[in-house]
């Protein structure tokens, strides 16, 4: 409001998320001058946006697909969003709008095969929304890649026009006031260097499973290779898979496109290095939709041819006895069972982290222990004290002055914070209580062990995933009906 939205980006100490979110908050914060109204943290002002961004997506979504689902699958839709724990713990809970660049990614594959160019402007927004919707790139690629090895040059040439507009749009209006390079920098080109640790509390494949995720990424791994380059060698490895999937399935559907966008945003949450605990929510709503696009579906919008039925065991020929037990493991049931899974890890995920523990104090901090979450004497859940998180932008709140997602603690917390360099930032105060920093797991007992459980379930069914995938090119398609 200060600023606006491109001076935003010369004149804040800390400004890392792209401008269409910025511009939101902007407006956002004109219509809460106008109420008399000021944000603080965990009270309704700063999670109003999220909120309204989990209403649209429960709104949008089943509207979208009602010509493919009927109304009672509809309704499961919109019981699925609503009810869904890990976007409560992240919205409504937390104050966050992972669901906001989630919705625009899963809008952007579900026009694709029908609506090029408004697939194009969905991604582009989500792009221009937040850095991380980059990575259904492999997706989009290789899908007008199958395009034109058909001849089919018109929709590529479409998705590219739609991809492009939003982005020119911008561009042009930060280079008015020659804006645009400090927005770039600071929205994109810092993202990967801001936190340096193995996982910032996500349970993936760094969360203790092999080495400690306080560890920095630019640790040497083996023959001169960071932790961090095998972090992107590993997403690089499922890009190639993912985009060999759509470009070589036989009889490519909406509900594969949807298949392929779940699992390579479940391999970003999973793989590289300095990744936060929310980053699983854009995996956890393709995963959500997937099994309502398997099978039953009429028409849709988007695509209106049905999906082949998947049969994992043959059935069994007449009067030979029953079905065999491995047929009840459907392909949507796996899907089902897969998206139901990760919605618990995810929200667990976020509670833990969020909470201190599963036996932390609602949006405050766990009792003081040797390698836990401390709990300020002074502290409250209004980030006024002790741990708090200030929702949106996703910055932590240590002491009164806050923790402004860069290490550094205010000067008015009165608290002598430092750099730890394998282990975040850390309380050096004579007798605290806060020891293995932000992002390096510093969870005790079974706390502990669960996470560790969670992490390595994670990576099965990321693992998992691959298979079911791999599985479709085995099976005959079915004729057309």
């Amino acid at each position: 409001m200060e600023h606006g939205v491109r001076l935003s980006y010369v004149h804040a100490d800390m400004q890392n998320y792209p401008p269409v979110f910025i511009a939101i908050l902007e407006g956002y914060g004109h219509v809460l001058n106008a109420l008399g109204l000021e944000i603080k943290t965990a009270h309704l002002t700063s999670k109003a946006l999220p909120i309204l961004f989990d209403l649209l997506a429960m709104a949008i979504l089943p509207l979208v697909l009602r010509r493919r689902l009927s109304r009672r699958s509809q309704l499961l839709l919109l019981g699925a969003l609503a009810l869904n724990p890990a976007l409560l713990a992240d919205g409504a809970i937390w104050g966050q709008i992972d669901v906001f660049h989630s919705l625009l990614m899963a809008l952007g594959v579900l026009a694709l095969v029908g609506q090029p160019f408004l697939a194009g402007a969905l991604l582009g927004i989500a792009l221009l929304s937040k850095f991380q919707a980059i990575v259904i790139a492999p997706v989009i690629g290789a899908y007008a890649l199958r395009r034109m090895l058909r001849r089919d040059f018109a929709h590529p040439l479409l998705l590219a026009a739609g991809f492009l507009a939003p982005l020119a749009l911008t561009a042009a209006c930060f280079s008015a006031n020659g804006t645009l390079d400090d927005m770039v920098q600071a929205a994109y080109l810092s993202a990967t260097d801001m936190y340096p640790q193995l996982s910032l509390n996500a349970f993936n494949l760094w969360y203790h499973l092999f080495t400690d995720p306080s560890l920095n990424d630019t640790t040497t791994l083996a023959a001169g290779m960071s932790y961090k380059t095998f972090g992107f060698l590993l997403l690089g490895l499922a890009c190639a898979f993912v985009a060999a999937y759509v470009l070589l399935l036989k009889q490519l559907r909406t509900v594969h496109l949807l298949m392929a966008s779940a699992f390579i945003n479940l391999a970003f949450f999973m793989l590289p290095t300095e990744i936060h605990e929310r980053y699983g929510v854009p995996a956890m709503l393709f995963l959500v939709l997937v099994p309502f696009l398997m099978g039953r579906e009429t028409t849709s919008a988007f695509d209106t041819t049905a999906s082949p039925r998947i049969v994992l065991v043959p059935e069994p020929a007449a009067g030979t006895g029953s079905p065999h037990p491995l047929r009840r493991w459907t392909p949507r049931r796996l899907w089902s069972f897969a998206a139901g899974w990760f919605t618990l890890s995810t929200a667990l995920n976020i509670w833990m982290v969020l909470n201190g523990g599963m036996g932390g104090k609602w949006l405050g901090g766990r009792s003081a222990t040797s390698r836990g979450f401390a709990e300020r004497s002074h502290g409250g859940s209004d980030g006024s004290g002790g741990l708090g998180r200030s929702g949106f932008d996703g910055s932590e709140g240590f002491g009164n002055g806050g923790f402004d997602g860069r290490g550094r603690a205010a000067a008015e917390s009165g608290q002598p914070w430092r750099d730890a360099s394998a282990g975040g930032w850390r309380d050096d105060s004579p007798g605290s209580a806060f020891s293995g920093g932000f992002g390096s797991g510093s969870l005790v007992g079974w706390e502990h062990a669960l996470a560790v459980a969670l992490s390595a379930a994670n990576l099965a069914l990321l693992l998992g995933l691959a298979a079911l995938m791999l599985l479709q090119f085995k099976q005959k398609e079915r004729p057309r009906t």
